[in-house]
C-alpha cells in the first residue's frame, strides 16, 4: 500500500496490520497527560504492563484514532522528540501523531476509596465505557473463543480494575462521568462477559444497567455488547432497563469456522440459535438497532461481505474487529490481516451501506480496532 500520510484511515489500516514497532519504556517519562491502557478484556502488546504508561490508542488526525499494538517486526516506529511523538516507517518521517486527553473524571475516589478508572472504561477515545461480569464461562468448559484473553487479562494486567459492580459505585460513577464538565457523551458503551445461566444475566448485567439508566440525567443512549440470552425474552428486559441498541458478536460468519474458533458457542448456544436471537434483537430494537459484528482475518473476505449483505439484508447492523493477536490466546501465532486483505471488505462495505441507506455504525466516532466509521464517512473512497 502506498504511504498517504494526509489518509489517515489509510493509514490506520496499515498500523493495524502491522503494528508499530518501538521501546517499551517510551512513555515512562512522557509529560503530557494521556489515558493508558486500562487492559479491560485483553493485552494485545507482548510484555506490556500498566507500569509502562503504555496509551491505548494514537490519535492520526482527522477524527480517526488506532490501536496502538507494539510489534516488534513492523517497519512503522514512534519516537518522542520534544515531547512530540513521532510516527515514522522505516526511519521516514510520515506525521506527528497525538494520545488521547486523559478524563477529567479519572483520579478521583468514589466514597468506598475506589479509584474511578477502575470502574470507568473508555471506549475510543472519549465514550464512557463499562464492563459489567467480566467472565466467561466457556473458559471453564476449556472451550473459549480462540482470539480471546480474557481470562488471562483480567487476573493480570487487568486485576486493578473492578469486577463486581454495587448499586452505589454505579450510581456514583455515572454521576461521576455525566457531571464532569469534559466533552458531549453520544453515547455509553458497556461491554458483558458470559454468564452460565439467564438469571446470573439478569443479576450481574441486566440490574446494573438499569440502575444506571435511572441515574442518568439527563438520558443518554446505551450500547450493550453481550452474549445472547438463552431465553429472548430477555432481549426485551434489556430494552426496558434502557438499552437503545445492541450487538451479539456471531464473530465468525462460515459455520465450518465458527465452530474451530468459537467452539463455545457453537457447542453450548449454537450458531442457528445466534442468529435467530440477532432476528430477534431486531424485532425488539428495531430496524438497524440489532448488530452483528464479525472478525476480521479468520476467514476469506468474500465470506465477510456475504454476510455482512446477509445481516443487512435482514436489518441487523454489522460492525466490526480487525483481528490482532493477543499473546495469551490461542490464536496467538495467527497472521494479522494484509493491508490488501482489509480494504478490500473496505470497499465492499462501502458499497453495502450506499445500498442500504438506513444502516448505520454502532458508534459515531472513530474506535480503535474496526474501520466502519471511517468507511461510513467515505474515507476509502
Amino acid at each position: 500500500m502506498t504511504i498517504n500520510e494526509n489518509n489517515s484511515a489509510k493509514l490506520k489500516v496499515s498500523l493495524l496490520s502491522k503494528g508499530i514497532n518501538f521501546n517499551l519504556d517510551l512513555f515512562r517519562n512522557y509529560k503530557k497527560a494521556f489515558y493508558d491502557n486500562q487492559f479491560v478484556y485483553g493485552k494485545t502488546s507482548k510484555y506490556a504492563t500498566p507500569n509502562h504508561k503504555f496509551p491505548q490508542v494514537l490519535l492520526l488526525g482527522d477524527g480517526v484514532i488506532t490501536a496502538l499494538l507494539r510489534r516488534e517486526d513492523s517497519p512503522w516506529n514512534l519516537k518522542i522528540v520534544d515531547q512530540e511523538l513521532i510516527l515514522l516507517f522505516k526511519d521516514r518521517f510520515i506525521k506527528k501523531v497525538g494520545l488521547p486527553e486523559r478524563p477529567p473524571y479519572f483520579d478521583k475516589y468514589l466514597r468506598d476509596g475506589t479509584l474511578s478508572q477502575s470502574i470507568i472504561a473508555v471506549a475510543g477515545e472519549d465514550i464512557p465505557g463499562f464492563f459489567f461480569y467480566p467472565y466467561c464461562f466457556y473458559f471453564s468448559e476449556g472451550s473459549p473463543c480462540s482470539f480471546c484473553s480474557l481470562k488471562d487479562t483480567r487476573i493480570t494486567v487487568g486485576k486493578h480494575m473492578i469486577s463486581e459492580f454495587n448499586e452505589e459505585q454505579i450510581v456514583e460513577a455515572t454521576r461521576l462521568f455525566q457531571n464532569t464538565h469534559w466533552r458531549s457523551i453520544p453515547l455509553i458503551s458497556i461491554t458483558t462477559g458470559t454468564t452460565k445461566t439467564d438469571e446470573d444475566l439478569r443479576q450481574y448485567v441486566v440490574k446494573p444497567i438499569k440502575i444506571m439508566y435511572d441515574t442518568l440525567d439527563p438520558k443518554i443512549p446505551i450500547h450493550v455488547l453481550a452474549h445472547p440470552p438463552n431465553s429472548f425474552s430477555i432481549i426485551e428486559e434489556f430494552k426496558k432497563a434502557g438499552v437503545t441498541s445492541i450487538a451479539f458478536n456471531l464473530e465468525i460468519f462460515d459455520k465450518y469456522i465458527f465452530e474451530h474458533i468459537c467452539p463455545g458457542k457453537s457447542k453450548y448456544y449454537s450458531y442457528t440459535k445466534w442468529v435467530e436471537s440477532l432476528e430477534y434483537a431486531r424485532y425488539v430494537f428495531g430496524d438497524f438497532n440489532a448488530y452483528c459484528g464479525l472478525v476480521w482475518g479468520f476467514e476469506p473476505y468474500a465470506n465477510i461481505i456475504n454476510g455482512y449483505e446477509y445481516f443487512l439484508d435482514k436489518k441487523i447492523g454489522i460492525a466490526s474487529n480487525i483481528w490482532h493477536a493477543d499473546p495469551k490466546c490461542i490464536q496467538k501465532n495467527h497472521p494479522h490481516p494484509s493491508e490488501a486483505y482489509i480494504l478490500e471488505i473496505a470497499k465492499a462495505q462501502d458499497e453495502l451501506y450506499s445500498l442500504y441507506p438506513d444502516a448505520k455504525t454502532i458508534f459515531p466516532v472513530s474506535m480503535r480496532s474496526t474501520i466502519d466509521w471511517e468507511i461510513y464517512k467515505g474515507f476509502f473512497r
